[in-house]
């Protein structure tokens, strides 16, 4: 049981250095969606680098920060949640209820979406899609291709979770209080 706790801690540790690390995209960001209200308000703007472009690298941006976040939200335990079923459950009856969440659910989802992203961006890539928008952005793979890696990375969040549930409801005490379900942020 220890194995599967270590190796939920280095899956969860890639993907809070992969969260962290693509969080400096929201500077980016904040400073594309600044660029573009200035340039609005004053008029100016560098030929080439319009307003189209600079909406669609608005969008991606906002994308690319969903899409990089998304699994680690859910191993901290903080992403959307309805809890108005499950708000009274006991903790080994939450750790059942997400374990069969994830091999009914979450498995085959992530499988499916995870196989049609990689073909999806890799078309993209093959036909050297473009903005549709004459002077949009080029290389519409990348953004594409976020998809496929946030994917992957939400595919390792839901092993992660299962690994610390699996731990928590079939463990020794002394392990199981590292997988335990929690109603915040998680271990």
């Amino acid at each position: 049981m220890g194995v599967l706790l270590l190796a939920s801690d280095v899956i969860d540790g890639v993907l809070e250095r992969i969260a962290r690390t693509t969080g400096w995209l929201f500077f980016a960001l904040i400073g594309v969606i600044a660029w573009d209200i200035v340039t609005r308000k004053v008029g100016f703007q560098i030929p080439g680098f319009g307003s189209t472009p600079i909406q669609e690298l608005e969008w991606h941006l906002h994308g690319a920060l969903f899409i990089f976040w998304l699994g680690y939200a859910y191993i901290r335990n903080v992403h959307v949640r309805i809890d108005v079923f499950t708000a009274h459950l006991p903790p080994r009856h939450l750790a059942l209820l997400e374990i069969i969440g994830i091999v009914v659910f979450a498995v085959p989802y992530c499988i499916v979406a995870t196989w049609f992203a990689f073909g999806f961006a890799e078309l993209s890539f093959m036909q050297g899609e473009r903005s549709d928008a004459p002077n949009g952005l080029p290389y519409r793979w990348i953004i594409k291709s976020c998809l496929f890696v946030g994917l992957v990375l939400v595919s390792a969040s839901v092993v992660s979770v299962l690994l610390r549930r699996l731990v928590f409801l079939f463990g020794p005490a002394e392990l199981a209080v590292r997988g335990a379900p929690s109603r915040g942020t998680s271990h």
